[in-house]
């Protein structure tokens, strides 16, 4: 086994505490000044080999000594290591954010607390990245927990993995487990670092996240700790080398890597992940011009006996900062920040991880004790997680329920009925209360996903909505995530205007003519099937179709993107099918949603909050320009007067927010404009 000649068993390695303390540099530094270290994020990788090592060498001495591995034993001994400054950081950013934290961002932040308690934050996360209604998802002050969640899940699988494979060793005779260890080792990094290329390249935003692209990390680490001492046939020089050629290397990836352009982890992670090998590797040469001195001075091995709880302590002032003033950090309150996670880091360490890694249940064989008090604290985290959905459960249905009775009786002044009464209801009769909910905002959609496309296809889903009736009007809805959004807003006149609606939604790929030469279109085969269901499928009496302006997946011009729906339609509207275009909502700047968010935090006027009509309209709406170049055959309705006055565009309109995100609207506002839009399309189609 691959333990340095320089320090004795048993004895912290001064390398390995050096390695710590760069790594949780390295992503401290990248966190509070990105752009200064773009690829700080490859301390994490570097954090990951250190584990396969240092685990897999006390997993390997045990198995020498006594033939097997006591898991029992070592996942409580995990269990002591890990969880009690775990646990507490996410106790106390729970606190933080029902303090200093907008509603709006409590629901996405208690569901994420929640997966890092149980060491699932990653999966959380690879599920939100590829998730189209979590594409608005903030960046949450328990995000780092990620990497953590990666750790014990290998600590939970690698142990299994090392007792299975002397079991397999045992029964086909092989006198070696150690080798057997290796084998599968070996495996493990190969499969895992192959999948990792692949879904980096396939997948690269969960790619990220998700364990087994990152098992090849630990696995690296792992396989080193099984292998011969050849550090120890090495001379001093060539371990000073390459001691320092790991640094380098790390280093390099550390400056050279970004994160905007570089996919990760994939083959890029090799670099991080052999500088670390190459540095474990060296141990710790002892002479003049080696790391060693600088890796055993004073700063360096703290930082490294303090870099778990840095790096938890770390993220969280970040992010609360800034959703709670709307700021980002200048650099004297970054400063100040640094020097409190490292204040609080070390405070950490003396009294809660120390204590009860190596007081507590000291001595005692038993291991309930140990398993029972991490499921008590566990649970204890997810009672203040449950505690806080179930006030804002509570708060969301009151004001729902306000909602229905205002909706069923027709108020004059609520959401787009204020813009078409705007004198009269100045004053704000309906109060300051805002619907839907802040806490909810982000996720008021209604039905409008119901049967939404995420990953466009030849299959097409749909849903039908509306009257039943053998003689009701046949509609189909066309469109994307917008077109969804209208779902809300029909679904309750479809009955008594006795329409049936089938809905086409998916994301990003507007309805548009195809031809063979574009195949390699990602929305080739979801056009060509819209093409075959509307020109030759059973007939619809009418087609309503809209889109977000400029919508990803058009074609890379305006005239191109309205000759394609020019040629779409025209086979569809000889059939004796109607077309109306609904014209597109205004959209919002990055910042515009800021406004309403700190005003409703914070005691402001969220109706103050408004963007320029001219910016909310400024860019060009090709399904519209389109629907106007066809001399009346297909018909425009435009909403723009109940999104906009003469000069600007709201974000709140009759006590309703109109938008959830910089472009959708939400689904409450969408139930506002319903008998409107309904009203419009019937006029549209007699006139």
């Amino acid at each position: 086994m691959n333990v340095s000649r320089d320090t004795p068993r048993g004895v912290l390695r001064p390398e390995i505490q050096a390695l710590r303390a760069l790594a949780v540099l390295l992503v401290l530094l990248f966190h509070f000044w990105p752009h200064r270290i773009p690829g700080g994020y490859v301390g994490v990788d570097v954090f990951f080999v250190i584990s396969g090592f240092l685990i897999t060498a006390h997993l390997v001495r045990e198995v020498q000594k006594s033939g097997s591995v006591r898991l029992g034993a070592f996942w409580a001994r995990r269990i002591r290591r890990l969880l009690p400054a775990s646990l507490l950081v996410l106790v106390a950013t729970a606190a933080a954010v029902f303090i200093w934290v907008p509603q709006l961002y409590w629901p996405q932040i208690l569901r994420e607390i929640a997966a890092a308690t149980v060491y699932a934050e990653n999966w959380q996360l690879a599920h939100d990245a590829v998730d189209y209604l979590a594409a608005e998802n903030v960046q949450s002050p328990v995000q780092h927990y990620w990497s953590l969640s990666v750790e014990e899940q290998f600590y939970l699988v690698w142990p299994l993995l090392i007792v299975i494979a002397i079991m397999v060793a045992r029964r086909i005779r092989q006198a070696n487990p150690i080798g057997a260890i290796r084998v599968t080792l070996a495996v493990i990094v190969l499969a895992s670092f192959a999948y990792s290329v692949y879904e980096t390249s396939a997948n690269g935003a969960a790619a990220y996240f998700v364990t087994p692209t990152r098992a090849w990390e630990f696995g690296a680490g792992a396989l080193l700790a099984t292998l011969p001492a050849f550090g120890r046939l090495s001379g001093d020089r060539t371990r000073a080398a390459v001691s320092w050629l790991g640094l380098l290397m790390i280093g390099v990836a550390a400056f050279a890597l970004d994160a905007a352009t570089t996919p990760f982890p994939g083959y890029a992670a090799a670099l991080p992940v052999v500088g670390t090998l190459c540095a474990i590797w060296a141990g710790a040469p002892a002479l003049r011009w080696s790391p060693l001195g600088l890796m055993k001075s004073a700063p360096v091995q703290k930082l490294g006996d303090w870099s778990y709880s840095v790096y938890l302590w770390h993220w969280p002032p970040i992010v609360i900062f800034a959703l709670a003033t709307g700021d980002k950090m200048t650099w004297p309150v970054k400063f100040l920040a640094i020097a409190g996670v490292v204040a609080l880091a070390a405070l950490t360490k003396r009294f809660v991880e120390d204590p009860v890694r190596f007081r507590a249940f000291a001595g005692g064989r038993r291991l309930w004790p140990q398993y029972g008090a991490a499921a008590v604290s566990m649970v204890m985290v997810l009672s203040v997680v449950f505690v806080g959905n179930q006030l804002l459960e509570q708060s969301s249905r009151a004001n729902n329920s306000r909602l229905d009775q205002l909706l069923a009786g027709g108020t004059p002044c609520l959401g787009a009925e204020a813009m078409l009464a705007a004198e009269r209801c100045a004053d704000g009769p309906l109060g300051s209360q805002l619907y839907p909910e802040m806490s909810t905002l982000t996720k008021d959609t209604g039905s409008a996903y119901r049967c939404y496309d995420q990953k466009p296809a030849a299959d097409l889903s749909s849903c039908r909505i509306g009257s039943q009736r053998p003689d009701a009007t046949k509609v189909a809805l066309v469109g994307d995530s917008h077109a969804a959004m209208l779902i809300p807003a029909i679904e309750g006149h479809l009955e008594a205007h006795n329409w049936t609606v089938d809905t086409y939604v998916a994301r990003g790929c507007i309805w548009a003519k195809v031809d063979a030469a574009d195949q390699a279109d990602p929305c080739y085969a979801r056009r060509h099937a819209m093409a075959q269901r509307l020109g030759t499928g059973p007939k619809y009496d009418l087609v309503i179709v809209t889109g977000r302006r400029s919508a990803s997946g058009d074609r890379p011009t305006a005239d191109g993107q309205i000759r394609g729906y020019l040629d779409a339609w025209q086979p569809v509207l000889e059939r004796g099918t109607r077309i109306v275009v609904v014209a597109d909502n205004p959209g919002l700047g990055e910042d515009d949603m800021s406004c309403l968010v700190d005003d409703a935090a914070n005691g402001g006027d969220p109706t103050r909050c408004a963007v320029d009509r001219k910016a909310g309209l400024g860019t060009r709406d090709a399904l519209a320009d389109a629907a106007r170049r066809t001399d009346g055959k297909v018909r425009v309705v435009d909403l723009t007067d109940l999104f906009c006055t003469e000069t600007e565009c709201p974000l709140v309109i009759g006590n309703v927010i109109v938008y959830r995100d910089s472009h959708h609207i939400t689904a409450t506002y969408a139930r506002t404009l319903g008998p409107h839009l309904v009203e419009r399309i019937t006029g549209a189609l007699a006139s």
